[in-house]
């Protein structure tokens, strides 16, 4: 363990440094974001953009990415050193792809991209990029497969492009097994565009300072970031905190259940599985470096908020799990909704940790961001595939309400209506808040919001729908009082699975309502001004049911 940082830098310039390295990074994932091609990537934000040292050890991550592909593509480019490219086997102009779940972000769409950076013809780190791809064929992207070979394509790490010769093989192979190759091929074309703009602008920078590598500059942003992180875990108690969560599995039968026992020992902190289900029929099953991330990305918020993401801060968290269980996925099971497991483990880590630290952590969040694919012809006969994202109300915090209709731990972002629209044949016909849907507390749950639109086609097209807390609820904590349910509603009724994949009819309407967060802290010390606000602005009103 270190316990001072090094000092070859002074601290002014480290910091400068090290902002500059976060620019870098926010420079390529704006590069990605505006040359790609799916609303997945382009507005939904549905990516990751991280600078590592030669070793592979995360330096810098981009401001607006999805938390899980923060953790993984280190651990995905040290996999890449280890077991495929030894560190003589890269040359300028390489991009290697994968899209392996277990070493890259846990279900076949997301797609790892990672370069070498060179430096006057040396190795001196690499750039990495996942972003979500708008299909790789199989069975419609959702929790519908059997198994892992009916979620699509796998490419296992290959040289996409080798010494600035695009793979053309790979490329045609892709272009064969995807329903709509403009869009997969553009966004993967936008990820390489993004490695390429990271390195350009590393290369500015490294001049402007006469920098040789980055190695040393890493080793001291890394150094500074576990002092930060280990010296907040070492103000906690020492002990041993378990959780038990259950959640809606299929959302119509039995409810599955997560169980983490974490505990602090000095300035570390172990998180442990044991207890949690077994795999699940349906693709909800998570692998463990996905369980990783979204189990340290928490921890991180919990105890050093602060300090940017690298490879430092997360050095003294280590999670385990039984193999084969929900969040230790092993051989053929489906992985494609591995998102909505990945995005629950905050409510399981938050609720052991209010027993150490009550006033750091907030309430459960009331959606593990519900996500519906649209899939179907458009009139020039071309297959269309566009995903969307809805969010649930925030979880409360110790010092203040949560937010509507916003989703943690993931930041994907709304698709507008306009380009909803605009991308499939439907028309939104309700878009608000859902009264009374926030739990009760000190600080009450943000709402959840109602959603809605209507098939205005004159074909049948494939809906796949990922939903959370229809059965369950999002948990108060601290006294804080549970938020209200999610749920589905077509018209005219019938049956439609709530993960799964459906047909959506011309004419027919589908009403989302999701969920509120929970709430923190005793109801009844609720301010009496922050009750008569909530009833002037219409979130709470007599027929409340939570």
């Amino acid at each position: 363990m270190n316990t001072q940082p090094s000092t070859i830098y002074d601290k002014i310039t480290l910091s400068i440094l090290w902002s500059r390295l976060i620019s870098i990074v926010d420079e390529a994932g704006t590069t990605l974001q505006r040359t790609a091609f799916s609303t997945v990537t382009r507005e939904s934000n549905d990516f990751a953009v991280v600078l590592m040292d030669s070793e592979g050890r995360s330096l810098a991550q981009s401001s607006i990415s999805v938390p899980s592909f923060l953790g993984v593509l280190p651990m995905l480019t040290q996999a890449l050193l280890k077991d495929y490219f030894p560190i003589d086997n890269w040359v300028e102009g390489d991009v290697v792809m994968t899209n392996d779940p277990w070493l890259c972000a846990g279900h076949k769409p997301d797609i790892g991209i990672v370069s070498p950076i060179f430096f006057k013809n040396k190795l001196i780190g690499f750039i990495g990029t996942i972003a979500h791809s708008p299909d790789m064929g199989g069975t419609l992207w959702g929790a519908g497969a059997r198994d892992l070979y009916e979620e699509g394509l796998m490419v296992p790490p290959t040289k996409l492009v080798k010494a600035g010769k695009n793979n053309a093989t790979l490329f045609r192979l892709i272009e064969a097994n995807v329903r709509a190759p403009r869009q997969t091929l553009g966004d993967i074309r936008a990820q390489i565009a993004a490695n390429d703009q990271g390195i350009r602008s590393l290369h500015l920078l490294m001049n402007e300072y006469d920098l040789e590598e980055i190695d040393t500059l890493g080793e001291e942003i890394i150094n500074s970031s576990e002092v930060a992180m280990r010296k907040a875990i070492l103000a906690a108690p020492d002990g041993q905190y378990r959780y038990e969560y259950e959640a809606d599995g299929d959302g119509v039968e039995e409810l599955i259940k997560f169980v983490a026992t974490i505990t602090i020992k000095k300035d570390e902190i172990t998180v442990d599985y044991e207890g949690t289900s077994g795999p699940h029929y349906l693709g909800i099953n998570a692998v463990l470096n996905y369980t990783y991330a979204y189990t340290a990305y928490p921890i991180k918020c919990t105890f050093s908020p602060q300090v940017p993401n690298n490879e430092g801060a997360f050095r003294p968290i280590k999670v385990t799990a039984p193999e084969n269980c929900l969040v230790n996925a092993k051989g053929s099971v489906p992985l494609g909704a591995r998102n909505i497991t990945g995005n629950m483990l905050h409510s399981v880590v938050f609720g052991a940790l209010a027993q150490a630290v009550p006033d750091k952590v907030q309430a459960d969040c009331g959606s593990a961001c519900w996500c519906i694919v649209l899939n179907g012809k458009s009139d020039d006969g071309n297959e269309y595939v566009e995903y969307f994202f809805l969010n649930g109300g925030y979880g409360a915090r110790p010092h203040q309400d949560g937010i509507h209709v916003l989703s943690f731990p993931t930041n994907v972002a709304n698709v507008p209506i306009e380009v909803l629209e605009n991308s499939a044949p439907v028309l939104v016909t309700q878009k608000a808040l859902a009264p009374n849907s926030g739990g009760d507390g000190k600080y009450r749950g943000g709402l959840g919001q109602v959603f809605s639109f209507k098939h205005i086609g004159d074909k049948a097209i494939n809906i796949s729908i990922l939903t959370e807390k229809i059965k369950t609820r999002a948990q108060g904590i601290c006294g804080g009082e549970n938020g209200a349910k999610g749920s589905i509603q077509i018209i005219p009724p019938r049956p439609v699975a709530p993960k799964g994949l459906n047909k959506f009819h011309p004419g027919e309407e589908i009403i989302f309502t999701l969920p509120g967060g929970g709430g923190y802290g005793i109801p009844e010390n609720r301010r009496k001004e922050d009750m008569e606000k909530d009833e002037r602005l219409g979130y709470v009103s007599g027929n409340s049911e939570t």
